[in-house]
C-alpha cells in the first residue's frame, strides 16, 4: 500500500476509497459529509494538506477514452463514481482535460497518470462538494506541480481572479495514487463566488487567437466555448469583431468600454512576472474571457498556469507530469497559435496602455516580491509538500524546484 508522507497530514493510500471502506456515500449537496454552506478554504481546495480522490473508472471505458481521442481529439463523457477525502458521489461526469497535456503522457501509461476533468453534478442534477462541482486534475511538466500551484496563489493574492487549488493523492481506475495538483473548473459556482454579478464566462482554446471569424457562430466552435452563464457568443463575437476592426485611434480612444482596463494591465503585467509561457501574449491562447452584463465590458481571466517560473513544455525543459513521446497526439494537430493576440499585441503597442502595464507591474513587484510575501510562501507551500509526499516524489525534487522558483522571482 502506498504511503503519502508523515505528520499532521497522513494520507494511506486510496485502497479504502476504492474498496468502499470507510466512506460515505452522497447523491447530492444536502447528503455531503461536508456542510452545504462550506467555504473551499476549508472543503477540497484546503491547501494546507493533502487530499484524496478517487475515479472509479471502469477500464473498459478508460481505454474507450483513448481511443476517442486518439482517433479525432474528443473528450467523451463517462459516468464514475468518485470519492474525495472518503466521501462517495454517484453517477459523476469525468473526461480528458487539456490538450499538450495529454500527448506528453507516454502510450501505455496507467489513467492515473492522465489529466482529467470532474463534474458531480454532470449527471445528478444539485450534486456538489461543499460548493464545489467540478474539479481539474492537473499535470505538470515538474513533479512537484509547485510552480502552478505558486501562480495560483499569487495570482489570488494579487487581487485577480483565481482557481481554489489543493494537492491530493489521485487514483484512477484502481491505479496507483500519483500527486497531482487539483484545482476548481470555473463553472457558475466559481462565477457566483467571484464575480457576484450576471454575465457569461467564455472559455478559450489553446487554437484560439482572438481572430474575428464573422458573425455565424458556428465559425468560433473550435475557438470558444460558454462555460457560466447564457449559451450566447453575441458579446463576444461582438468584442472579436471592435478588437480587430477598429483603426487605432478608435482602439485607444474606446478600449475603456469594451475591456476593463486596469485589469487587463494587471494581468499581463503579473504573467509577465511569473514567467508564463501559456498566456495570451505566448504561443496558445489559453485563458477566459468573463463579460460582465451590467458594465458589458469583458475581462481576461488566467488560467492553466503549469508553463510557469521556467518550467516548458519545450525540448530540454522540466518533464516530470507526463513522459514526453507518448504518441498520444493526433497526426497535424495543432500545439499552439503561433501567432500571438491581437488584444495583448495592440494593448501593448499603445504607449499609454503600456505605461499602465508598466505600473501594474511596479505594484505587482512591491506587494508580492518587495514585501516577502511569495518568499514566505513558497516556504510555506514546499514545507508542507515535503511533509505529505516527500517519500514520494522526493525531498530533493521538492527542493530543486523551490530553489528554481526562488531563483526566478530573484
Amino acid at each position: 500500500m502506498l504511503r503519502w508522507g508523515a505528520g499532521a497530514a497522513v494520507v494511506v493510500g486510496l485502497a479504502a476509497c476504492s474498496s468502499g471502506a470507510d466512506t460515505s456515500t452522497a447523491s447530492g449537496a444536502a447528503a455531503s459529509a461536508e456542510p452545504a454552506a462550506q467555504s473551499t478554504a476549508t472543503g477540497v481546495f484546503d491547501s494546507t494538506r493533502l487530499h484524496t480522490l478517487d475515479i472509479s473508472l471502469s477500464d473498459s471505458d478508460f481505454q474507450s477514452i483513448l481511443a476517442a481521442y486518439q482517433s479525432d481529439r474528443s473528450k467523451d463523457w463517462v459516468e464514475a463514481g468518485v470519492t474525495i477525502d472518503g466521501t462517495t458521489y454517484e453517477r459523476c461526469g469525468v473526461r480528458l482535460k487539456g490538450n499538450s497535456t495529454i500527448w506528453r503522457v507516454a502510450t501505455g501509461s496507467s489513467a492515473s497518470a492522465y489529466p482529467w476533468l470532474v463534474r458531480l453534478d454532470k449527471y445528478v442534477d444539485g450534486q456538489a462538494h461543499g460548493d464545489v462541482t467540478e474539479i481539474v486534475v492537473r499535470l505538470n511538466n515538474s513533479a512537484s506541480a509547485l510552480n502552478e500551484a505558486m501562480s495560483l496563489d499569487l495570482m489570488a493574492k494579487a487581487g485577480m481572479p483565481s482557481q481554489p487549488w489543493s494537492y491530493a493523492a489521485v487514483s484512477v481506475a484502481g491505479a496507483t495514487p500519483v500527486l497531482r495538483l487539483i484545482m476548481e473548473q470555473p463553472s457558475d459556482p466559481w462565477v457566483a463566488r467571484t464575480f457576484d454579478t450576471e454575465g457569461i464566462l467564455y472559455k478559450a482554446e489553446a487554437q484560439s487567437n482572438y481572430d474575428y471569424l464573422g458573425d455565424d457562430a458556428a465559425a468560433y466552435d473550435d475557438r470558444f466555448d460558454v462555460e457560466a452563464g447564457e449559451d450566447d457568443l453575441t458579446p463576444l463575437i461582438a468584442f472579436l469583431k471592435w478588437v480587430n476592426d477598429i483603426d487605432d485611434a478608435g482602439f485607444a480612444s474606446g478600449l475603456g468600454e469594451h475591456v476593463e482596463v486596469d485589469a487587463l494591465a494587471t494581468y499581463l503585467a503579473f504573467e509577465d512576472l511569473i514567467g508564463n509561457y501559456d498566456a495570451i501574449d505566448g504561443p496558445g491562447n489559453n485563458s477566459y474571457l468573463w463579460w460582465a452584463a451590467p458594465t458589458r465590458r469583458m475581462r481576461v481571466v488566467g488560467w492553466d498556469h503549469n508553463l510557469t517560473f521556467g518550467v516548458t513544455n519545450r525540448p530540454g525543459g522540466q518533464q516530470g507530469g507526463g513522459a514526453p513521446g507518448g504518441g498520444m497526439a493526433p497526426g497535424g494537430a495543432n500545439r499552439g497559435n503561433q501567432s500571438g493576440n491581437v488584444l495583448s499585441r495592440r494593448f501593448e503597442a499603445n504607449a499609454d496602455f503600456a505605461a499602465r502595464k508598466t505600473t501594474a507591474a511596479q505594484r505587482l513587484r512591491q506587494e508580492l516580491l518587495a514585501s516577502g510575501y511569495a518568499a514566505e510562501r513558497l516556504n510555506t507551500i514546499a514545507a508542507m509538500l515535503t511533509d505529505v509526499a516527500g517519500h514520494n516524489i522526493g525531498a530533493d525534487t521538492i527542493a530543486s524546484d523551490k530553489a528554481a522558483i526562488a531563483a526566478f522571482l530573484g
